[in-house]
């Protein structure tokens, strides 16, 4: 899962905003590093016992439904 995970931190910006946000709060790379593999075998686990297809913007919809949420409370 390393190189999958620095893959996922170079091409997905959704990635490489929880590692920047996880090195500015640490200082640690290869620890923020641990963070996007364990996210990545989440995400993985996830489709494989659902069986759902992999959705890129996701976590854009879900961002979207808290939002409203809060403005509902």
């Amino acid at each position: 899962m390393y190189f999958p995970g620095w893959t996922a931190i170079e091409h997905d910006e959704h990635f490489k905003a929880i590692f920047s946000r996880h090195i500015s709060k640490h200082g640690i790379k290869m620890k923020a590093g641990m963070v996007i593999q364990r996210k990545l075998l989440e995400m993985i686990y996830t489709i494989y016992k659902t069986g759902a297809p992999y959705d890129k913007d996701y976590h854009k919809q879900y961002e979207g439904e808290m939002k409203e949420e809060i403005v509902n409370i």
